[in-house]
């Protein structure tokens, strides 16, 4: 969010009469620092500082008051004049609006029925500050749900966008703000993340909606013993994690990565016109090899997504509504999103791996112990957790 805040600011000077963020008085905690030092909030009344923080009569944000209700509905508004702008939020209290994104949506389908009505800018939706590091705000700050409640809506009014870091995030920015009659759900983290890919393949991510990472998989041209797919900023950590740990191993399994950003482009043309054909889907996830796939919601909507598809052997890693006030990694591992449970299952889940990876899932199984007991003691994570880097294939 803080590189993207850089985009955001230099988007309103180049836009500065139809470019607006709103937001419920959480931009500065969700990081949009460059935002507010341009943009300011808007501000009509006589300005004390320094405590009336970074406002001006001529603001062009919009979150001085706690309310995500009036921050949404005056978003709706402003893109229906025909502008454009985002609603930034902490990803649990999305939730607060969800029905008010319904009723945008069902209001959308309906009006695109009518020969005589202008297309408008889409509405943009930012769920930061995410369910897998709250840090202080622990359980209660804690709902990606809102990934699983839009999908259930008219496919054609919805796209859902989970970058696996700030490159991504520019390119995924670039097309929503782009877009026309859709509600864009962006979920990205507040906190500094590891950069995986460069702007070429990021674009490229997000223009085809997934991607073979090759630089992570080591598969090239043969049949995979595993395929990892992950869906968000830290599946995408945790999965590239797991497979340094699994190589390092076992340097001659077969292991194919997937990274994938638009999520509902996974699902079935027969439910969404932009889904992976059969064929398109098999490609990427074979029809019978082992997928470990970590996503940043509610796992049920990765498996309604493979139900009709050819394979369904799926084992998935996302929230299980396991929260606490606690550290960032043990997020993870409570929800088993974390690289030792990922690698575990890997092994456990190919024939060939089962009885001779059972010392490698005990290991695996020790460092979560080992996890647990340092955490409690120095309330940090490991340092091997802390210090960790990818490092290239051999």
């Amino acid at each position: 969010m803080i590189v993207w805040s850089d985009w955001v600011a230099d988007t309103m000077k180049l836009n500065p009469d139809n470019f607006r963020a709103f937001g419920p008085d959480e931009s500065k905690s969700n990081r949009l620092y460059s935002m507010l030092d341009h943009g300011k909030r808007q501000w009509e009344e006589d300005i004390h500082e320094p405590y009336d923080e970074d406002m001006a009569p001529q603001g062009r944000v919009i979150d001085s008051q706690l309310s995500e209700h009036q921050a949404e509905g005056w978003l709706e508004g402003y893109v229906l004049t025909g502008r454009h702008g985002f609603f930034a939020t902490y990803e649990s209290f999305g939730r607060v609006v969800d029905s008010m994104l319904t009723q945008h949506m069902k209001w959308l389908r309906k009006a695109a029925e009518q020969s005589w009505r202008n297309q408008y800018p889409s509405l943009n939706f930012v769920d930061t500050s995410t369910v897998f590091q709250q840090d202080h705000n622990g359980y209660t700050h804690q709902d990606p749900g809102m990934l699983t409640h839009l999908a259930e809506k008219k496919p054609e009014f919805i796209r859902e966008y989970l970058p696996g870091d700030a490159n991504t995030l520019l390119a995924v920015a670039d097309v929503a703000f782009r877009s026309y009659e859709k509600i864009n759900l962006l979920v990205t983290s507040k906190h500094p993340r590891p950069q995986w890919f460069s702007i070429d393949e990021a674009t490229n991510l997000v223009h085809n909606g997934l991607g073979y990472i090759d630089w992570a998989s080591t598969d090239q041209g043969q049949e995979p013993d595993i395929v990892f797919a992950a869906a968000g900023s830290e599946p995408t950590w945790e999965v590239f994690a797991a497979v340094s740990l699994l190589h390092d191993e076992f340097p001659e399994m077969k292991i194919r990565v997937i990274n994938v950003v638009d999520i509902l482009k996974l699902r079935s043309p027969k439910i969404d016109p932009r889904g992976l054909s059969d064929e398109e889907f098999d490609r990427y996830f074979t029809v019978d090899k082992p997928v470990i796939f970590a996503f940043h919601g509610f796992e049920d909507l990765v498996k309604d997504i493979f139900f009709d598809r050819h394979n369904h052997n799926l084992s998935v890693h996302g929230y299980r509504e396991n929260g606490d006030i606690t550290t960032p990694f043990d997020m993870r591992v409570l929800n088993e999103l974390d690289r030792y449970h990922l690698a575990k299952d890997a092994v456990l889940n190919i024939p060939e791996y089962a009885v001779k990876g059972s010392y490698f899932a005990q290991r695996m199984d020790d460092m979560v112990a080992k996890h647990n007991a340092y955490i409690r003691e120095n309330g940090t994570d490991l340092p091997e957790v802390n210090n960790w880097k990818w490092q290239p294939l051999k």
